[in-house]
Order: structure tokens, then C-alpha cells, then sequence
């Protein structure tokens, strides 16, 4: 279909990402304007907005084999051509980022950024993984599908493989959903979101094992989808904490939030009802049709030291103070009144050293790297 003023259209969209505005630096934005230059004389707005709710995010899109790109609606093979060369271009020459000592931080990526990773630690008996590249999607991006109930309850029957292309065969053969191209998108959703750092983790491995069906496991994935989507977490941030004293939010509030926050997005309702899944698929709110309960949460003493070890990855001491301030053990909507009394049952089931006082401030000290813990909770049989 022309558009008599997309020439001017697409010469602001070029414009702003010239400039480096903010807006021009989102998914959205970004493969509107790499569509322009495959697709003449047509809005492709409403094309890329439609291809990043099918496939989830943009890293999904561009990992898509070119025959299931040229399968969608208005994608023929010079747009697919384009997107698997842009593919390619961040595959084999994606900047580097040095891994990080502390807390993985939520901050804004580009295209071409790789996760650093926090769980090569010290050395245990979980041998060092091949990893993938794995190429991080904006920090701030909507999402169209949250996969995270389908994620826990597949989770625990994964094979054993560091290997994401035998996890994601796995996961394409086991999904539910009838359609293959659906069942390969969500494989990706699934991966990305539950293995960030390039490789299927024997820590998450093993303790799905020990803890199927049980809210241990949805708290470990949930946190995991918080590391992926950090949306979710602005959001908990932004209407959920604020409202603890009320114990409920309108979906409407959630759907206004992200009107605010993405003025131009198509695909508000579906991120609302995203954001909604997964906070319900982790245990952390319950949901009907209009609004969302949910309270502080009693803390789970193994997930909690999943959670623990991997904010606080090297073995050593810490401020008791970081807890309170840590944002990702906060999104987890855990009883802040608690977190002292989960600490001292962690020393007393000997998975981190111990709690002391220096110089008036609180301190609790690990002795073990992710891995080390996991074993440490499923070979001692550690299950409150």
C-alpha cells in the first residue's frame, strides 16, 4: 500500500537515529527503519510491530532461519536476506563487554552487546560450559508473550546438555503448541529468557530436578525472567511495590503505565497481559480478568540461596545492607522483615558461612559459587 508521506516519514526515522534520540533505539523503532530499506513506498510500522509480537523480540527475529522469515506475512526474500545479514553482521562481529564482579546490573544494551557472565565462578564439580553468543535485547523493551508457565513445567524434564540447540530441539518437540513456527518461537523465548548466558546452566538444571511442580522452582525462573525482561521489573517497581498497602492493581493501570512509557507501541494490551502471565506463572500475584492481588511472600530457603549466589556470585563478605537494596530480590516481592531470618537459616543448613557484626555493620559471608550451592542443596538433601 503507498504512503504519500512516507519519504518524509522514513527521512525523520533515519533523522532521530542519526541524532541518537532514545525512542529510535528501540525494537520497534530499530526494525521499522532496517525495513525501509528493503520494502519501498510502503509503512512497514505496523509489519514490524507484527513481526516482534510473532517471534517475541528482535534477537528472535534476526535468529529465525530464512525460510521461516519468508513464511510471514509481508517478509519476502530481500527483507529476509537484509535481517539474516544483520544476523550474521552481530554473530561474528558483536562487541565484547567484560564480565561483571557484582550485581548484574539493568541497563540499556545495543544491538550488538553480549551478556557478560555471572555464572563462571570459582572452580566446582560443574565443568566449564561451551557457551553461544548470545546477543542481549534492549533493557527495557515491551514483550509480547511471557512463556514462563510453559517454561517451569518443561523445565524440570530438560536433558542433560549445556547444548541450546539440543535444548531448543527438545523444547520444539515437547511444546504443546500445534504449530511449528510457534513452537520454534517459543523455544527461543524459552532459552533466552531461562538461559541468558549462552549455555543451559547445570545449576538451574539440577534444582528444577529437585524442586518440580513446587514454588522453589517458580521463584528460581521467575527471577531468571526478571535477568531477561527488565520491564517486568520497572513494572513492580512502578505500580506494584507502591500498591503493597492495597495488595491490588487494575490491569488498566498496567496498560496506562505502558501507554505512557511507549506512546507509539501497537501492542500494549498484549505486554500488559505478558507482564500479568508471568508475575501469576511465578507465584508472585494472582489474577482475574480485571485486576491482580498479591502481598509480600514468605522466602523459600533454597530458592532464596539460588537467588543469593547468583546476585552475590564470588564467595567472600557482604554488607547485610544490599539485600534491602538489591532491586532484583525486591522484584521477588519476598517479606523484607524476613530476609535477616532466611539469612541465619542459610548458616544453619551450612550454605554460606556465617552472620557477624563488624564496626556496628551487619555482614553475612558465602563460601560457595552457584554450582556449589545447588550441589550443596540437592546432594545433602537440603528441603526445608
Amino acid at each position: 500500500m503507498p504512503d504519500t508521506g512516507n519519504k518524509g516519514h522514513r527521512q525523520r526515522l533515519r533523522g532521530r537515529f542519526a541524532s541518537g534520540e532514545e525512542s529510535s533505539r528501540s525494537e520497534e523503532a530499530l526494525l521499522e527503519l532496517l525495513l525501509t530499506y528493503a520494502i519501498p513506498q510502503k509503512d512497514v510500522q505496523p509489519l514490524a510491530a507484527r513481526l516482534l509480537l510473532e517471534h517475541g523480540s528482535l534477537s528472535s527475529l534476526l535468529e529465525a532461519p530464512m525460510e521461516t522469515l519468508c513464511q510471514s506475512d509481508g517478509i519476502k526474500e530481500n527483507s529476509a536476506v537484509l535481517l539474516k545479514l544483520v544476523d550474521w553482521i552481530r554473530q561474528h562481529h558483536g562487541l565484547k563487554q567484560p564480565a561483571k564482579e557484582t550485581t548484574k546490573p539493568l541497563k540499556q544494551a545495543t544491538l550488538f552487546e553480549t551478556i557478560p557472565s555471572k555464572f563462571n565462578q570459582a572452580p566446582s564439580a560443574v565443568a566449564e560450559p561451551r557457551r553461544e553468543k548470545v546477543i542481549q535485547r534492549y533493557g527495557t523493551e515491551m514483550f509480547g508473550k511471557a512463556v514462563l508457565k510453559e517454561a517451569i513445567q518443561i523445565l524440570p524434564s530438560l536433558p542433560d546438555s549445556e547444548s541450546l540447540d539440543e535444548i531448543r530441539s527438545f523444547l520444539r518437540a515437547k511444546l504443546h503448541f500445534s504449530a511449528e513456527q510457534t513452537r520454534h518461537r517459543y523455544a527461543n523465548y524459552i532459552t533466552r529468557r531461562i538461559f541468558p548466558e549462552g549455555y543451559a546452566d547445570a545449576p538451574l538444571r539440577l534444582f528444577a530436578k529437585a524442586f518440580p511442580d513446587a514454588q522453589e522452582l517458580r521463584d528460581v525462573c521467575f527471577y531468571r525472567f526478571l535477568l531477561s525482561e527488565p520491564l517486568e521489573v520497572e513494572m513492580i517497581e512502578d505500580l506494584i511495590l507502591p500498591n503493597l498497602g492495597t495488595g491490588r492493581l487494575s490491569r488498566e493501570r498496567i496498560r496506562k503505565r505502558l501507554a505512557e512509557k511507549f506512546p507509539e507501541a501497537k501492542s500494549i494490551v498484549d505486554c500488559g497481559k505478558a507482564i500479568v502471565d508471568a508475575l501469576t506463572a511465578g507465584g508472585i500475584a494472582k489474577a482475574d480478568r480485571t485486576k491482580i492481588s498479591f502481598a509480600y511472600r514468605d522466602i523459600p530457603v533454597t530458592s532464596f540461596a539460588f537467588v543469593l549466589h547468583s546476585e552475590f556470585p564470588e564467595p567472600g563478605m557482604y554488607d547485610i545492607r544490599k539485600l534491602d537494596e538489591n532491586r532484583m530480590i525486591r522484584a521477588m516481592l519476598w517479606n523484607p522483615e524476613r530476609l535477616l531470618h532466611a539469612l541465619y537459616e542459610l548458616r544453619n543448613q551450612g550454605l554460606i558461612s556465617k552472620i557477624s557484626e563488624i564496626d556496628n555493620i551487619r555482614q553475612f559471608t558465602t563460601k560457595h559459587t552457584l554450582a556449589g550451592v545447588v550441589e550443596q542443596i540437592v546432594s545433602g538433601g537440603k528441603k526445608p
